[in-house]
């Protein structure tokens, strides 16, 4: 999809290799704040540079909306093999932690595409790199904010939830939860599809066997939902809706489909599902697209929340509180200045980076940084954790 999308430059782009001279994987660092970057290592078959680069320019704006002070990262390790051993898999994490030994204490891995919790653990101990306690319900959090984006946009535009349909792209964790989120606000979700296949009903899927039979089938389960009920996975931006939202890998509105786009607004699960070229397809075409750093930042915010050993209900309130009226600033704002959504959120995310960058230029108390540092790392008791650490979140994103 380079054609379609502008050339990304980032601060540092890191290529290792294996002793056979094989292609082993890429770090990229889009940028840094205080001297750190975060972002999470995915695994797959073949990650083109420029898509890597992208993604990671994604996490720069994404905590930069926020007002997290971490730079944008992105790692990926490129494996052409459909399985592998335990053994296997271990140890081709600990051949990428290797390469990752001159990045202690500048980049903070998470877990992506293809990557676990068990992978993250082996990879930062081998590495020695900090790692970051990983959002127990990230994919729930991610769908939040996607649901609470589409609560908004809904009000923007005079639009009762209640009976409003919605074509999911990728049912799989965020997708899957976004679906049941969005049922209990009286949404229809008439189309979901996997890697599988994709299935779509006007009237409305039933979410909840759907659910039933991911468990039991995983991606497989829109096969067993209804034989009558199927399409092709490609057709699901295009079926008739009131919101699509892609929930799968990047680029899966392009020139080829973006004018064929039937839903009234895009808002997205995914990191950059949509072109640049087709973005501006669908900008002629009066389709709200919803820019994706801020609709799918819940998985980053949860995250950061979430390490303050609080409830999962405490770290729902507070995406809620804090998340929604800087959709409502946005929103607002887009308005005021009769400006599209995506260039809004870029000159907030782009303010917030400059004010974050020269704040950490500055010299900071070094009892405070200490603190920060002791919160970061899990190591700060989870009592003064719980009782201060939010606390400190809402004040740095304030």
């Amino acid at each position: 999809m380079q054609r379609e999308n502008p050339e990304i430059t980032p601060e540092s782009l890191h290529s290792f290799f294996n002793r056979d001279g094989a292609l082993l994987g890429h770090l990229v660092i889009d940028s840094s704040i205080g001297g750190v970057s975060a972002g999470g290592i995915r695994m797959v078959p073949q990650m083109p540079t420029a898509d890597l680069c992208h993604l990671a320019r994604a996490m720069t704006l994404k905590y930069a909306f926020l007002k997290w002070p971490f730079g944008g990262a992105k790692a990926g390790i490129i494996t052409h093999r459909d399985t592998m051993s335990p053994q296997d898999r271990q140890q081709l994490m600990r051949s990428f932690a290797q390469r990752l030994v001159p990045f202690k204490g500048r980049y903070l891995p998470g877990t992506d595409a293809g990557t676990n919790d068990d992978d993250l653990r082996l990879i930062c101990r081998t590495a020695g790199l900090m790692r970051p306690q990983s959002a127990r319900d990230s994919g729930y959090y991610t769908a939040l904010t996607v649901r609470l984006c589409i609560e908004q946009v809904a009000v923007a535009q005079k639009l009762a939830l209640k009976g409003c349909r919605v074509a999911i792209e990728g049912f799989g964790k965020v997708g899957g939860a976004l679906a049941q989120q969005l049922v209990e606000i009286g949404c229809r979700i008439v189309a979901v599809s996997t890697d599988r296949g994709a299935i779509y009903d006007g009237e409305g899927l039933d979410v909840a066997r759907l659910l039933r039979e991911r468990d039991t089938a995983g991606s497989d389960c829109v096969n067993r939902y209804n034989p009558s009920r199927q399409i092709a996975p490609s057709d699901v931006p295009t079926v008739p809706a009131d919101f699509f939202a892609p929930c799968a890998l990047s680029w899966s509105i392009d020139s080829s489909n973006a004018d064929r786009v039937q839903a009234r607004a895009i808002v997205c699960g995914a990191n950059n599902p949509v072109t640049e070229k087709a973005r501006q397809t669908l900008l002629a075409r009066s389709i709200l697209c919803f820019p994706d750093f801020v609709s799918n930042a819940g998985g980053t915010l949860g995250g950061i929340v979430g390490s303050l050993a609080v409830s999962h209900d405490t770290v729902v309130r507070f995406i809620e509180q804090q998340f929604v009226p800087k959709v409502q600033h946005l929103i607002a704002r887009a308005g005021e200045t009769d400006q599209p959504l995506e260039a809004v959120a870029l000159q907030i995310a782009t303010a917030n980076l400059d004010a974050m960058k020269q704040a950490g230029q500055r010299h900071r108390n070094p009892l405070f940084s200490h603190f920060v540092d002791l919160v970061r790392s899990g190591r700060l008791p989870r009592v003064l954790t719980r009782t201060f650490g939010p606390a400190y979140v809402r004040r740095t994103m304030s």
